[in-house]
């Protein structure tokens, strides 16, 4: 099985993906409030993944209530991460560079800048690069215009809601104002969507994308977010 080539399917209140070739991954991202999964319908669905060779399961980023859900399970944490939201309440910058749509002829080129500006562990493959296009019911994508595609950013909108889903910038054309860019726009658009709130999430470690967000709007909201993992000789 290659890594672009996975089992995907929605089942107990679960969006469910498994990758890899000898050690087998897969990611769940619950589709219920907390309140309504139950446990023994996601302790089914962890059996039936260690039946098909999963040998880790990693969670999607959750909030504190569904942390604690997947942590009654056996679930332990694998990454903090921070939660920063952007009201509208202060003025917002535009674009300095160029942006186009994107085109499917685009698609091996921006998993090769997300493969390049993430660690491997936060990678896109072709699948979640999907995933994260998919995940709300309007989406924009943007390509950094300006020599080439040197950086991308997937935005989605629900309702008043918007999710910064991704922002990847080449190393090579980082430090150049690509990212800065490319979030103006994102802001911009939902703006004129009138969303009320823009989130994005990053690593507590990722000092320079912290320091980015937070200068153009950005807040750090309470309880944050963490990923969460489960083996099967947990």
């Amino acid at each position: 099985m290659s890594p672009d080539h996975l089992l995907q399917w929605s089942s107990n209140g679960l969006r469910v993906r498994i990758s890899g070739t000898t050690h087998l991954v897969a990611h769940v991202t619950p589709v219920l409030p907390a309140q309504k999964l139950r446990q023994s319908k996601v302790l089914h669905s962890l059996n039936e993944l260690s039946k098909v060779g999963a040998e880790n399961v990693f969670t999607s980023a959750l909030r504190p209530r569904e942390q604690q859900f997947f942590a009654d399970l056996g679930f332990t944490l694998h990454e903090e991460l921070f939660l920063l939201a952007h009201n509208f309440d202060t003025p917002i910058d535009f674009p300095t560079r160029p942006s186009r749509k994107f085109r499917h002829s685009d698609w091996g080129e921006l998993l090769k800048i997300d493969n390049a500006a993430f660690p491997q562990f936060w990678q896109f493959d072709g699948p979640a690069l999907a995933e994260a296009i998919s995940a709300t019911p309007r989406t924009r994508i943007r390509i950094d215009a300006l020599d080439g595609p040197a950086g991308f950013a997937i935005t989605g909108r629900s309702g008043r809601l918007g999710f910064l889903q991704r922002v990847a910038v080449d190393p090579h054309h980082q430090r150049i104002g690509v990212g800065r860019s490319l979030v103006a726009d994102a802001l911009q658009w939902s703006k004129r969507r009138l969303v009320r709130e823009l989130l994005v999430n990053t690593q507590t470690n990722n000092s320079r994308a912290l320091s980015l967000y937070e200068s153009m709007g950005f807040t750090k909201k309470h309880g944050g977010l963490a990923v969460l993992q489960w083996s099967v000789t947990s």
